[in-house]
C-alpha cells in the first residue's frame, strides 16, 4: 500500500485534487484550447510526462507520477473519471468496461 493512500476515500480525494488541478491549469493558463478529455481520444504518445511538472504542487506531482505508472487502460479510466467527469462514451466500448478499468486502477494505486 502506498503510504499516502491508506483508504480508498483518501485515494479518491487525492485523485480529485489532481484532476481539479489539471483542469484549472488547462483553462486560461496558456495551454492548448483543446481539453484533456479530447486528447484522450488520440493515440497515446510517450513524451516523458508533463512539460509543466516543475510548477505542480508536490501532492499533485506525486499522484501524477503514480498515475503515469499505470497501464494504458487504467490511466485512461482514471483520467476520464477525475479529469473528464466520468464521461466515458467514445473512450470505452461500454460503461462496464470503464468501471472495470477504473476499479483496477484505484486498487493498483492502493497497492503500490
Amino acid at each position: 500500500m502506498h503510504p499516502e493512500f491508506r483508504t480508498i476515500k483518501k485515494l479518491r480525494s487525492e485523485l480529485r485534487l489532481w484532476g481539479n488541478y489539471s483542469l484549472k491549469r488547462e483553462f486560461g493558463q496558456g495551454f492548448p484550447s483543446r481539453s484533456a478529455c479530447d486528447r484522450l481520444k488520440e493515440p497515446i504518445m510517450h513524451n516523458g510526462g508533463n512539460t509543466f511538472e516543475h510548477e505542480m504542487p508536490r501532492e499533485v506531482q506525486a499522484v501524477d507520477r503514480l498515475v503515469n505508472r499505470l497501464s494504458v487502460d487504467c490511466r485512461k479510466a482514471i483520467r476520464v473519471q477525475y479529469q473528464c467527469g466520468g464521461h466515458w462514451q467514445g473512450l470505452f466500448k461500454e460503461k462496464k468496461s470503464f468501471l472495470f478499468w477504473l476499479k483496477r486502477a484505484e486498487l493498483a494505486l492502493l497497492g503500490e
